[in-house]
């Protein structure tokens, strides 16, 4: 029901026990509410509770024990290059695309802003097999760096879009084929983090750069740093206060502490990020208070707090503007995404490569991710691949009408088919 053309509001209600706060949007003349962003708290509970309750728990990376393993395996052995693969998705492309475009792909990009994750750099490939040809091809996309977690989901609806657009017209242009007739069972995903040293984790002078704005909030003018900057005092002592207030008040203030604090909330439906409330003080000096913006990390860790111009109202940017590329004159409702396409100089810098049908491709040493976490199988790439034909010598023993027929002789290993029949991936 939403699309980029509706009109959003994010508002606060009050009535004489309670505050509401909800998320509604208008769309052909009609006004919608969304089903996930309302919560609800007393009259005499401060605004902190709602982001609390419900805020903060969104963009937030929530591991299990297992998950969190997995990651500490990522960690350990430095691993930048994951595939995605299933044999059964040659049937249905719509939904393998769909799927690790906007779940698989962003869920391992928020994993890898953990510990001390600075920025991401990322890139996308995807191996096309066209039917009743030899020819396997690779179509991989520039390299997009990403700055905030709260970006990733952009970054990778924009870099697929491309992707897409570049695959069909190439097919169409070198094959005189579409989509229809070929599969996508495979997708790879490289990715480098970029992280501080643990030493600057308590420098003040360094906070500034341990984590930027979110690209939609980035580019609004009330979140423009103000030019009447804090002191490093005045900063380490509010920093100091917040920290405090939220662990030994859960988010009660007390009214001396003069300054107006936001949380950042994006909406599960719409994936729009919005300020709200967080602490307001009432101003008891002639000189108004001063606003601060919560910036935490993809793990919900308090980061820094960001100064702002003035005080912000729960309400984007309005979109009845259509933004253009200058270079490509592409059309886009969204600043953050028109960024993120001139990021990718207009996908100039996308490839597409090709490969012989009966090659194999052998990743040895390979994590497998269980499909609890991603609904394709998921594997993390620990060493080079090495590339034969068939019938060439492979140092294991591989029978693809056995499901479970891949025995290995020198480690755990992943084989790679680009054959159209042939299974794409198999781990023992």
């Amino acid at each position: 029901m939403h699309d980029d053309d509706c009109v959003s509001n994010f508002a606060f209600s009050t009535d004489e026990d309670s505050q509401v706060f909800h998320h509604q949007w208008y769309a052909q003349g009609k006004l919608h509410d969304c089903p996930t962003c309302y919560s609800r708290i007393t009259a005499d509970e401060p605004p902190s509770q709602h982001w609390l309750r419900d805020g903060k728990k969104t963009g937030q990376l929530q591991l299990t024990r297992q998950q969190q393993a997995v990651l500490d395996i990522i960690e350990s052995r430095q691993i930048e290059t994951f595939f995605f693969c299933d044999e059964s998705a040659k049937d249905k492309l719509e939904h393998f695309i769909g799927e690790t475009c906007t779940q698989s792909v962003p869920e391992l990009l928020r994993w890898m802003f953990h510990n001390r994750t600075l920025r991401i750099e990322f890139n996308v490939a995807c191996y096309v097999n066209i039917i009743n040809q030899d020819q396997v091809l690779i179509f991989q996309s520039g390299t997009l760096g990403v700055e905030h977690h709260y970006d990733v989901d952009e970054c990778v609806t924009v870099i697929y879009e491309l992707l897409m657009e570049r695959i069909q017209n190439y097919l169409s242009c070198s094959y005189d084929v579409d989509l229809e007739n070929c599969s996508i069972t495979r997708i790879r995903v490289q990715v480098k983090r970029v992280q501080r040293n643990a030493s600057e984790d308590g420098e003040l002078n360094a906070s500034s750069q341990l984590m930027a704005l979110p690209l939609q909030l980035h580019h609004q003018s009330a979140c423009r740093s103000s030019s009447n900057s804090s002191s490093e005092e005045e900063l380490s002592s509010l920093h100091a206060a917040y920290v405090k207030c939220e662990r030994e008040c859960h988010g009660y203030f007390p009214p001396n502490m003069r300054v107006n604090l936001y949380g950042i909330q994006q909406c599960q439906t719409t994936k729009e990020l919005f300020v709200v409330p967080y602490h307001i003080s009432e101003t008891l000096q002639k000189l108004p208070n001063k606003n601060f913006l919560i910036l935490n990390d993809v793990m919900g860790q308090f980061q820094r707090l960001h100064r702002l111009d003035a005080p912000l109202i729960a309400t984007p940017t309005p979109r009845s503007t259509k933004l253009e590329c200058r270079r490509c004159r592409t059309h886009f409702k969204r600043r953050s995404r028109l960024l993120i396409h001139q990021q990718l100089r207009c996908g100039q810098d996308f490839s597409v490569d090709s490969m012989h049908a009966d090659i194999v491709e052998v990743y040895e040493q390979c994590l497998p991710i269980s499909r609890s976490v991603f609904q394709y199988a998921c594997y993390g790439i620990t060493k080079p691949k090495t590339i034969m034909r068939k019938g060439q010598f492979v140092p294991i023993e591989c029978d693809w009408r056995s499901e479970s027929s891949v025995k290995v002789q020198h480690g755990p290993c992943v084989v790679i088919s680009s054959a159209y029949n042939s299974s794409p991936c198999k781990y023992c």
